[in-house]
């Protein structure tokens, strides 16, 4: 679920990206592109080939992960850990089989980067709501965990935001933290459904979610440490008058 090319996309487009992973600012400003030439789309996935058709495997992989997210959230809510599990395991799969159909296959596409990442991002944020909800017979993760996960992910967007309005920067890809604190998410996610599912390590929870919560301030840290350098950059680079 890691995205791992850099997404050179439109700035409306980018705030679905803004996590997969987790959404990097990278460290130099966009430089004005001219329009794709054939052979250039040969070169870069990322382009908009009008022979590739819309749909492709890959792309409907997504769309069934994106599918899931919902008969997932329904069955945390019943406290059906297992069958939830069973569920998110799938979904991994789809996630796994949707990158590597699209590189084998050169089935990449502009529609395939956004949908991928926005199936991570409504899956755990989804995820992490539902998980936090008060149940009655069934343990719920803290609160707070929640909401440094979300809190994190709306920080990131009002500095996309912020970024893309003063200095018109739209140049967004993942970095190394963001990529691990995905990773870290999902890990939590499955562990909070395994170990309620075996009735093991439970006592184990809270070490993971202090493990998530070191991973979600130090990554968002980095985030606006990111866009700080592009903002102070950009008045640097600005013509005095």
């Amino acid at each position: 679920m890691v995205e791992d090319e850099k997404l050179d996309v439109q700035f409306s487009s980018s705030f679905f990206v803004f996590s997969s992973t987790g959404i990097g600012l990278s460290s130099a400003p966009e430089e004005p592109r001219t329009m794709p030439t054939s052979e250039n789309n040969l070169d870069d996935p990322l382009r908009v080939d009008s022979e590739k058709p819309v749909l492709t495997v890959a792309t409907a992989l997504t769309c069934l992960r994106i599918a899931l997210t919902f008969p997932f959230l329904y069955l945390i809510g019943l406290g059906r850990f297992d069958i939830a599990l069973v569920v998110f395991f799938v979904a991994g799969v789809t996630d796994f089989l949707d990158g590597y159909i699209a590189r084998k296959f050169n089935q990449q596409s502009r529609l395939g980067q956004i949908l991928d990442p926005l199936a991570d991002k409504l899956l755990i944020a989804s995820a992490f709501v539902v998980m936090a909800l008060p149940h009655s017979g069934f343990p719920s993760i803290p609160v707070l965990l929640a909401v440094l996960v979300i809190g994190r992910d709306i920080l990131i967007l009002i500095g996309a935001g912020v970024v893309f309005l003063i200095t018109r920067f739209s140049e967004f890809r993942p970095t190394w933290f963001g990529k691990t604190n995905t990773l870290v998410e999902l890990g939590v996610i499955g562990t909070f459904l395994l170990f309620h599912t075996t009735g093991l390590f439970i006592f184990m929870l809270p070490l993971f979610y202090g493990i998530l919560v070191v991973s979600v301030i130090i990554s968002g840290a980095e985030y606006v440490m990111q866009g700080i350098r592009i903002l102070r950059r950009q008045r640097h680079e600005s013509p005095r008058s």
